[in-house]
């Protein structure tokens, strides 16, 4: 779920919400959105998204001062009247402009969002964003999207599976026959050489061995 940034439109923006009882309670001052994920400052209480005090922290030298003037933002957790004026809220969903017409508590919006079928998501292949509830639809017929040989393992896009047949498949499928058995080759080489190399310093050991039982007799 996106979150709050300074400087940037905020993530809760007011326009979601028809009726806002206590707006003291439930924006904050920095991005002038609803409170998302909020923390507060231990000095004056005041709370503020968690993730735009971490931007504020980020362009500020230590101590970090609270964005309401207190000499230094010691972290704390936002105080119960602060959550409960925001469990009162009734947002409309993200999605909206995608079709969603629920309107939701505010603790219950992250859940649905995330399982919306409204969300947006991207097709793999021609990156056009889709619904979630006609993102399988869309990919079970993009031309761009990419489909794999379940014989050859090969990926091709779909508009070229036509091209993909049982002659071109057995090619590959060959092909790759023939690049396992030359790497399988070349490793076994690989071992003979070393096999080799290690009978030829345990022979010099031997004769060394031989020799200087030989010089003390």
């Amino acid at each position: 779920m996106s979150t709050s940034f300074i400087r940037d439109r905020p993530y809760l923006a007011k326009e979601r919400a028809s009726d806002i009882a206590m707006p003291r309670l439930v924006i904050c001052p920095l991005c002038h959105g609803f409170l998302w994920r909020p923390i507060a400052c231990t000095t004056c209480e005041t709370p503020f998204c968690k993730s735009c005090i971490k931007n504020w922290k980020a362009e500020k030298t230590e101590p970090i001062p609270c964005p309401e003037n207190c000499l230094e933002f010691i972290e704390r957790k936002c105080p119960a009247g602060y959550l409960y004026a925001l469990s009162e809220l009734k947002l409309t969903c993200l999605n909206k402009n995608n079709g969603c017409n629920e309107t939701l508590p505010y603790n219950s919006l992250e859940t649905h969002e995330e399982s919306c079928s409204y969300r947006l998501k991207t097709c793999p292949g021609c990156r056009t964003e889709i619904i979630k509830m006609k993102f399988d639809e869309h990919c079970g017929q993009c031309p761009l999207f990419l489909l794999t040989c379940s014989e050859c393992n090969t990926s091709y896009q779909r508009q070229y599976e036509g091209e993909h047949d049982v002659t071109v498949c057995l090619r590959i499928q060959l092909r790759q026959l023939q690049d396992n058995h030359t790497k399988h080759q070349q490793e076994a080489n690989e071992r003979i050489t070393c096999l080799e190399d290690q009978i030829r310093s345990l022979w010099q050991l031997v004769e060394s061995s031989k020799n200087v039982q030989v010089d003390t007799q």
